[in-house]
């Protein structure tokens, strides 16, 4: 049995178990690191996600167009022109001729002018649904649009020249597209989704 002096305890002092600081701060740093691999990869796999439903609304909308030209023996007539204007002179693609163009594809397609008016009782060419709708009462544009997973107007035309005359005019072919979520002035149209590619 050890002595105990006055200088050493009867029991001597155990020493806790703990981390150092310079533990704690590394596993933190680790631990940030990781969470920003992970959220990196998150975006990544979000843009493809977005993509993905944009191409795949894009197939849809086109089926239903030639179901409406079936019916009807034009496609739904659009508002703008295809010229190389198009993009630079609508700032926003939530507003000017591509929203109005996508206000023209939705009536045409689901035969109301706001999701939530009843149809008219016109065939309902596709059902949309309330996430792929901007302005879904009508109330601050004046109609319901598609819109993409963005949030913008799909961009839609039936027109093919810019001096002003519509020969086509929905008879020959339609454009439809979404702009990838880029604003106008970026216009990089390697980037867009649609129906030509």
């Amino acid at each position: 049995m050890p002595e105990t002096t006055a200088l050493s305890p009867r029991f001597p002092k155990r020493r806790l178990a703990s981390f150092t600081l310079i533990e704690l701060l590394t596993v933190m740093a680790i631990i940030a690191i990781l969470a920003g691999l992970i959220l990196y990869a998150g975006s990544g796999v979000m843009l493809k996600a977005k993509r993905s439903r944009a191409s795949s609304e894009i197939q849809a909308m086109s089926t239903a167009l030639e179901g409406y030209k079936t019916d009807n023996g034009i496609y739904p007539p659009a508002s703008n022109m295809l010229t190389n204007a198009y993009a630079a002179n609508d700032g926003s693609q939530s507003g000017g001729l591509y929203q109005l163009s996508s206000q023209l594809l939705y009536q045409a397609l689901a035969s109301q002018t706001n999701f939530t008016a009843t149809p008219t009782g016109a065939k309902v060419y596709m059902s949309f649904k309330a996430n792929q709708i901007g302005d879904l009462t009508g109330a601050v544009t004046g109609g319901s649009y598609v819109q993409d997973p963005w949030a913008y107007s799909y961009g839609y035309s039936t027109a093919t020249n810019s001096a002003g005359l519509t020969p086509y005019n929905g008879a020959g072919f339609f454009d439809l597209w979404s702009t990838g979520g880029l604003k106008a002035a970026q216009a990089n149209t390697n980037a867009w989704l649609s129906n030509w590619q």
